[in-house]
């Protein structure tokens, strides 16, 4: 057979593997076909390359083709080792070899090695390591892998512990670069915690400490029971299967399960191609990872007590410092065991289980292997016995003290024990949100807000400025119980995937598990006015105009205490930080800051916020008085403040008035349109533009058709009046940034310069912005939020405010308020929210003659014109 005919069969085959898997054949069945496929081709053409070789060779299969599990564009690692020295000639046909691979059009990693090379590759590199000790001969001289072997295996005795050390080290490394958890949205199903690599090293693991050949060397050396075994392969082939399905949907190597593959893979595995199916499958898909995640770490903790139990070392120190016994369990090298005259009981009785995890959490300890199933078969077993009043009432033990809650409560949730205690937590076990701004699925993200506060209480929050650190754990040591705070963290979402607003479901579910677990009333109420409240804040601060005195005095009211204010702020910064990366950032920060810090004045000063507002607005004038000695007069500047909007005194600092007012002189001095600035903030990633301008109908829906054009991003605007004497102008403060949320570069500014002067000379065609709108991100079938309107006439005194949330695109600002100057209203602020790919728009608006919008009828044509407009 020639080179040609036998790579022709390889593909052959490769198609009938294909058919295998459509035809819903197990991964394991599909993979041992890709594997043997190989290694019929590569044996039909060794004899071409290397049947005439005086050096003794093999051909060596490595890594996951060495396991005999490919997947259809896996990497293919060979090592061609041989024992000896190369000539010319042996290097030509190796060539020759390197190039009939490269053919196959495979990922491939191919090197010829000598004994002495390949030996101290694997001393020196982890990867070149795990590939050797997973090698299999596929044609050669069997006497040289022996040689090797012998080599091999001596330093694998020599360094067991070490090696095993690297691979965790390793493995540590690769959950933190895709996010820790098993739970993230758009996982990679090979690299991710609870993905095939999570087996392939315990399979290593293994290995190393019992020199096991293969998977069923779990089940030989008792490394696992019958139960556990079949879980974590079933798991491992599934995964395996949705692999498979990636490779060929995409054509290439593609491991990442995202939010466009998700919807084709769903339904290969049979579920509807809509939102519920494609959420059904994901909650598939976690429970296989969670299965592989927890027993992989049952394996790999199994093998390290075999290894310690091997060493004179772990001997000596157990004789030294003997185990400690504490009722049903005992405590040995910082892991928790339960005594096998207890293993019975333990299943029997949660109140125990319960017990033991109060002992993790305030000894710090991890679970053994054994008691981990020993605690999970209990849930599985005797779940209605969990939900006894006296497990409850120990169970609200651990949550009350907040020392590792999160830790031991992720624990408890792989156990399933905290389904069992709390049944709507194992509903929302995997439970998926469909969409791109929550990065995990609900269960976890509830147990990641815990965390988010305990690192306040550590000092120890990444992602956040040193000074912020140092302020938000001030606010947590001032809470009188901080315990409550932690508990509601926890029952935030409880209420999602019910009918009805999650917030106010989980409020009431919330108060029904609290009620059971014996806590008082007055307890209860204030965690349940947590849950019901943990929207309001960002709310507030990300959507609403927060300068309004009104608005603040309300959320006063709403909060009441200033206990309750301090706590709904560190639950809406730990809920937003646990959404995941990129969710938290100084623009949000400094929106929440100035919420808080508005709200606390009013608790703290006694007074109203107008009694506070009119006095700050005293103190601003005379400090702009003071900056403008001698350039404008002191009667100047109290006829512009008893002229310009309110809105506009208390949204502006002192320097910057001043500055406006400059401005507006010499636009009157000068005979200007208008004048611009800017000011850039690297720390909060955007840029401030600023326009004063003599007043122009529907002058910011241009700006924004500009922006949009230039493809520059907005992220709010304040549109305000301002009378300086006789130049009665218009401030437009914009905050802008590139889509990558960074400030402005000095060519854009340009840009946008030059087309607004342009357009105040009348030389820009406008009508060109009107088919604008085009996504910011090169991605496409992601899941897309539906277009919303509402309506809020309550929130201002001055304003009626109009929401518009949509799908995120470059030009919906201007589409939409093209919409609102066609509708004869006046516009006065902008604020944009991002969620992911969501944007939120609030709109404050007035009709033509500056009032707010009563008219029902208007209202509707409002709404429907803005849907028609952006769908």
């Amino acid at each position: 057979m020639t080179l040609e005919a036998a790579k022709e069969s390889f593909f052959q085959e490769i198609e009938r593997a294909k058919e295998l898997h459509r035809k819903k054949e197990t991964g394991f069945t599909v993979a041992q076909h890709l594997q043997k496929a190989l290694d019929k081709l590569l044996r039909k053409v060794y004899p071409y390359f290397f049947g005439n070789w005086d050096v003794p060779v093999v051909l060596i299969a490595l890594g996951g083709y060495g396991r005999g599990e490919l997947n259809f564009h896996s990497d293919i690692d060979i090592n061609l080792i041989y024992d000896g020295r190369l000539t010319e000639s042996h290097l030509e046909d190796v060539e020759g070899f390197y190039y009939f691979l490269l053919s196959l059009k495979r990922d491939l990693g191919f090197a010829p090695r000598s004994i002495e090379e390949a030996l101290e590759l694997s001393k020196s590199d982890l990867s070149v390591f795990t590939n050797l000790l997973q090698r299999r001969v596929v044609k050669g001289e069997v006497k040289v892998e022996k040689k090797f072997s012998k080599s091999f295996e001596k330093f694998i005795k020599e360094n067991k512990e070490s090696l095993i050390n690297e691979i965790l080290v390793a493995r540590r490394g690769r959950y933190k670069r895709f996010y820790g958890t098993v739970y993230y949205q758009e996982p990679n199903v090979k690299e991710s915690k609870g993905g095939l690599r999570d087996l392939h090293e315990a399979f290593w693991i293994a290995k190393i400490t019992y020199g096991i050949e293969n998977y069923s060397g779990f089940l030989d050396r008792k490394i696992l029971d019958r139960r556990s075994f079949r879980d974590v392969i079933s798991a491992y082939d599934f995964l395996l299967r949705v692999r498979n399905q990636l490779h060929i949907v995409n054509g290439r190597r593609s491991d990442i399960l995202s939010f466009e593959m998700q919807r084709e893979v769903a339904e290969f595995f049979g579920f509807k191609k809509d939102r519920s199916g494609v959420e059904q499958f994901m909650k598939n898909f976690f429970s296989s990872a969670i299965d592989l995640s927890v027993i992989t770490d049952e394996i790999v903790k199994s093998c390290r007590e075999e290894l310690k139990r091997g060493s004179r070392e772990f001997s000596l120190k157990v004789l030294l410092t003997p185990r400690e016994e504490i009722d049903n369990f005992y405590v040995e090298n910082n892991t928790l065991y339960v005594k096998e005259s207890s293993e019975s009981s333990i299943v029997k009785e949660p109140l125990l289980v319960i017990k033991g995890f109060k002992l993790i959490q305030e000894k710090g300890l991890e679970l053994s292997p054994s008691t981990f199933s020993l605690f999970k078969l209990s849930a599985e077993t005797y779940k209605s016995k969990f939900r006894k009043k006296e497990v409850l009432r120990e169970f609200r033990e651990i949550l009350t003290s907040p020392e590792r809650l999160s830790y031991t409560l992720e624990l408890m949730h792989d156990t399933k024990v905290l389904g069992a205690l709390i049944p709507d937590f194992e509903r929302l076990r995997g439970h998926f949100q469909y969409d791109t701004y929550h990065k995990f699925t609900t269960d976890i993200h509830s147990i990641l807000t815990v965390r988010e506060i305990e690192k306040l209480s550590e000092k120890g929050t990444s992602g956040t400025s040193v000074k912020e650190k140092g302020k938000l754990y001030q606010i947590l040591q001032d809470l009188e119980r901080p315990e409550l705070l932690f508990i509601a963290a926890l029952f935030h979402d409880v209420g999602k995937g019910k009918p009805g607003k999650h917030e106010l479901v989980g409020a009431g579910l919330t108060k029904r598990y609290l009620s059971e677990m014996g806590f008082s009333p007055e307890e209860i109420n204030e965690v349940a006015w947590l849950v019901r409240n943990h929207l309001l804040m960002a709310h507030l601060a990300f959507r609403r105009d927060i300068s309004d005195p009104k608005l603040v005095e309300q959320f006063k009211e709403e909060c009441r205490t200033e206990e309750r204010l301090k706590k709904l702020f560190l639950l809406t910064y730990a809920d937003i930080k646990a959404v995941g990366p990129g969710a938290w950032d100084n623009w949000k920060s400094s929106l929440l800051w100035k919420l808080y810090e508005s709200t606390l004045s009013l608790f703290t000063e006694n007074k109203s916020a107008g009694e506070l507002i009119k006095e700050k607005l005293k103190r601003r004038k005379e400090k702009v008085k003071e900056l403008l000695k001698g350039r404008i007069k002191p009667e100047s500047v109290e006829r512009f403040f008893k002229n310009a909007d309110e809105n506009y005194l208390i949204t502006y600092s002192s320097k910057e008035i001043a500055k406006h007012m400059l401005l507006m002189k010499e636009i009157r001095k000068e005979k200007l349109e208008y004048t611009t600035y800017w000011e850039n903030f690297p720390d909060i990633g955007y840029s401030k533009l600023v326009i004063i301008t003599k007043y122009r109908r529907g002058l910011f829906n241009k700006i924004a058709g500009i922006l949009s054009y230039l493809g520059i991003n907005i992220k709010g605007a304040n549109i305000n009046r301002a009378i300086e004497d006789d130049c009665d102008c218009m401030v437009y403060t914009i905050h802008v940034s590139t889509i990558a949320e960074e400030p402005l570069p000095e060519e854009k500014i340009s840009e946008f310069e030059k087309l607004l002067k342009e357009l105040y000379r009348g030389e820009l065609q406008v009508d060109k912005f009107d088919s604008i709108l085009k996504p910011k991100t090169f991605r496409r079938n992601l899941p897309l939020p539906e277009t919303k309107v509402k309506i809020d006439n309550k929130t201002s005194e001055d304003f009626t405010i109009v929401e518009v949330s949509t799908y995120d695109r470059l030009g919906v600002l201007y589409m939409i308020t093209k919409v609102l100057i066609e509708q004869e209203t006046r516009l006065r602020r902008a604020i944009i929210a991002t969620e992911g790919n969501r944007v939120i728009d609030s709109f404050y608006i007035t009709d033509i003659n500056y009032r707010k919008i009563e008219d029902q009828e208007k209202l509707k044509r409002i709404e429907e014109e803005i849907i028609k407009a952006i769908s």
